[in-house]
């Protein structure tokens, strides 16, 4: 999703921001001032890692109270980022390299990043498939008005990557069910107990040999560190640090300088991996 206003042709979305920055092709921010319009958690990721390109200062406006939460708000702040709101903005000039707002204020902006959400582009599809507030309309099987048309994902709902993965194995179970000509019976689970959610419960997220079907089944998330540095950023005493290993798999580790760390146990706590463990000190 995009505003327009004077100047909004000058404006990065976060898609493309943080897909660049994904890529490796990182944006000169070294001593830079950069306003990300919505401050939502989108927001909070592209304020992480402007900082991380060197940025000086981050701010994040919204017209509304923030709503980013948990983690990612964490983060942010622990960067030195600013929420300020409510900002309607006015216009952004990006030869003065400053965004104005309605209320007569303005900010210092050599970047502005638009982080307010998404919609899926629908401009392809034939009249025929029905949509609904930009999205497309499916049943409980993930079928379109067109019987023959199925979609997931951000494409029919806001949601996170694993609802996305969930809804593309049951919509594939139900072709594959009608191209077979049997009933689809959806496969019922019980939820996991806390008590299992371990170290040993995650030993299969690593297979030894590449499979689609592990791939697609494994967690995304824990017991597998994905170096998203929240623990080295929110270490007050410095005691973590990201070391490179040539030729490793994978090419880096972290590592705990035992003279700096207290035990206070914000690395484990902000950690959305479940990577790190707290040892009692005896």
């Amino acid at each position: 999703i995009t505003l327009k206003f004077p100047g909004s042709q000058h404006v990065v979305t976060a898609i493309e921001f943080l897909k660049d920055i994904n890529a490796g092709k990182l944006p000169a921010l070294k001593g830079k001032s950069v306003v990300v319009i919505g401050a939502g958690n989108v927001g909070m990721d592209v304020a992480v890692q402007a900082y991380e390109c060197g940025a000086k200062s981050v701010t994040a406006v919204d017209i509304q109270k923030p709503t980013a939460f948990g983690k990612e708000l964490e983060a942010a702040e622990a960067k030195g980022t600013e929420t300020v709101y409510p900002k309607f903005t006015e216009k952004y000039d990006r030869k003065a390299k400053k965004i104005y707002f309605r209320d007569s204020t303005e900010m210092r902006a050599d970047l502005v990043v638009i982080a307010i959400g998404e919609r899926p582009v629908l401009d392809f599809l034939p009249a025929s498939i029905q949509t609904g507030k930009g999205m497309l309309t499916v049943n409980d099987k993930g079928q379109t008005s067109d019987v023959k048309v199925f979609a997931i994902g951000d494409a029919t709902r806001a949601g996170l990557v694993t609802h996305a993965i969930g809804q593309g194995r049951d919509v594939s179970e139900v072709i594959h069910s009608q191209l077979m000509h049997f009933d689809h019976m959806p496969e019922v689970k019980q939820p996991i107990p806390y008590e299992r959610v371990r170290t040993t419960y995650f030993e299969r997220c690593m297979p030894d040999k590449f499979s689609a079907k592990d791939e697609a089944e494994r967690c995304l998330s824990c017991g597998s560190c994905r170096d998203c540095r929240m623990c080295e950023n929110v270490c007050y005493w410095g005691a973590i640090s990201r070391v490179e290993r040539k030729g490793g798999d994978p090419p880096y580790e972290y590592v705990v300088d035992d003279e700096k760390c207290i035990g206070c146990g914000f690395c484990a706590g902000i950690c959305p991996c479940g990577v790190w463990e707290m040892v009692e000190n005896v």
